[in-house]
């Protein structure tokens, strides 16, 4: 009687533990730095998908979609996270705010920090796609092209963690709105900005068509924009945004499996005093 209790124990708790398995994720933290020094542009709120690799965002030298075009020219990221939902259906998605950013706009400020917990897993959600846009400019972004250029689980299935820098050589131009500073959006006054029928390219930078008239302009957040901070083609080195995702430890997880266990390890030996009566 007592091998047989004691394997029903070693059972549940087997059991116990498959039926987690499934349902654990691994959390992780994403953080988000603008990078920009005093002066320079600000991020707009940052998509971020975990995806299986098969989820393509946008590709370089093809037109831009109307959902990367609503990042890159305004910060909207409603319609990447309705794509990304039919498309990508097991995937993770969310979108980092900095609430610290101007009133009425959770932007990341030069040197502003935010972050947001996600739950992943190495099958369905183990690759990082993310798209931000660069304000103000009129069609300036980030994001990667390549689905599976971020990967978060090596081949065994151990999270790797993620330390990111984008630098002003890795900034994309979507090629729907001309470079010409007048239009661009959260500048007080700005209407809307030149269609312009082209391709996602690097970003040539924002001196063009002799200058870029954001310069010396005044920002909502009551800072004025300046060049030397804010030319992120200016040097191979310009730093424009840091994106780090790493793990989360799960005390809380591990504290609720151990009470199920010594739940059930008490309900064997209750039912086991109840066979002894009997």
């Amino acid at each position: 009687m007592k091998n047989k209790v004691k394997i029903s124990i070693y059972a549940a708790v087997a059991g116990f533990f498959y039926l987690s398995a499934p349902a654990q994720a691994t959390p992780v933290k994403v953080e988000i730095t603008n990078q920009f020094a005093a002066g320079g542009l600000a991020l707009t709120p940052f998509w971020v998908g975990f995806q299986d690799g098969s989820f393509d965002t946008f590709d370089v030298g093809s037109a831009a979609s109307s959902q990367v075009q609503a990042v890159a020219e305004g910060g909207n990221t409603a319609p990447i996270t309705g794509l990304f939902s039919a498309g990508a259906s097991n995937g993770v998605q969310g979108t980092i705010t900095a609430p610290a950013g101007f009133a009425g706009a959770p932007v990341f400020e030069p040197g502003e920090t935010a972050s947001a917990i996600f739950n992943i897993n190495a099958t369905d959600s183990g690759y990082l796609s993310f798209l931000s846009m660069l304000i103000p400019t009129n069609d300036a972004f980030i994001g990667n092209d390549d689905p599976m250029a971020y990967s978060l689980f090596d081949n065994l299935g151990n999270f790797t963690a993620l330390d990111i820098i984008i630098y002003g050589t890795q900034v994309y131009d979507s090629g729907t709105e001309e470079n010409l500073g007048d239009g661009s959006p959260f500048l007080p006054g700005s209407g809307a900005g030149t269609a312009e029928n082209g391709l996602i390219a690097l970003h040539p930078g924002l001196d063009l068509e002799g200058g870029f008239s954001i310069f010396g302009a005044l920002t909502p957040a009551g800072y004025t924009v300046l060049e030397a901070a804010a030319d992120f083609t200016a040097s191979q080195l310009f730093e424009v945004a840091r994106i780090r995702v790493t793990q989360v430890s799960e005390p809380a997880m591990v504290g609720i499996m151990g009470l199920g266990i010594l739940g059930m390890i008490s309900m064997a030996r209750r039912r086991k005093a109840l066979m002894l009566k009997t």
